[in-house]
């Protein structure tokens, strides 16, 4: 009976895994630039563009992920297990949307402008309108990131852009 129970809660994390990778590419797939007009832009507003486009659709996927966590932890036929797992799921979204807020303001604090940062379970990327990010600036920021987010150097990208 435990074994048919586990085997049960391990196809539903494989469920909530699978329907939210699926919906992250549908959401992706259904973008559609052929529609978008063309018009002459300079480099720095297409950068600003492009880092405003990806924070939105950061947020519109983190919005679509803890919604279909939220139905699942308060669906009416859902196992107390699942939703305790999709609880613990939701929770993790949440602190590492957290850290990539704290992460942000603290690097816009420190004088970069308008910083992404995105948080994983065991990586992080820091986006900086950057030409050169130098090694003293670099140090800084593997420290905050380590500190904050718990996540090793060897694992935290720092990416300039411009």
């Amino acid at each position: 009976m435990a074994a048919r129970r586990l085997g049960r809660i391990k196809r539903a994390v494989g469920l909530i895994a699978l329907s939210l990778v699926m919906a992250a590419a549908g959401w992706w797939m259904g973008r559609s630039s052929v529609d978008a007009p063309v018009a002459p832009v300079n480099a720095a507003a297409t950068a600003e563009d492009a880092v405003a486009a990806f924070r939105t659709e950061r947020e519109q996927l983190r919005a679509m992920q803890k919604a279909q966590l939220n139905e699942i932890v308060h669906g009416d036929g859902t196992e107390a297990e699942i939703a305790a797992l999709a609880q613990r799921q939701l929770m993790e979204l949440c602190i590492r949307e957290e850290h990539e807020l704290t992460l942000e303001g603290l690097l816009t604090l420190r004088g970069f402008d308008d910083p992404v940062v995105t948080v994983q379970s065991d990586s992080v990327n820091v986006l900086l309108r950057a030409e050169l990010v130098t090694q003293q600036e670099c140090s800084v920021i593997l420290d905050l990131v380590c500190r904050e987010t718990g996540v090793q150097s060897g694992n935290v990208k720092i990416i300039p852009i411009n």
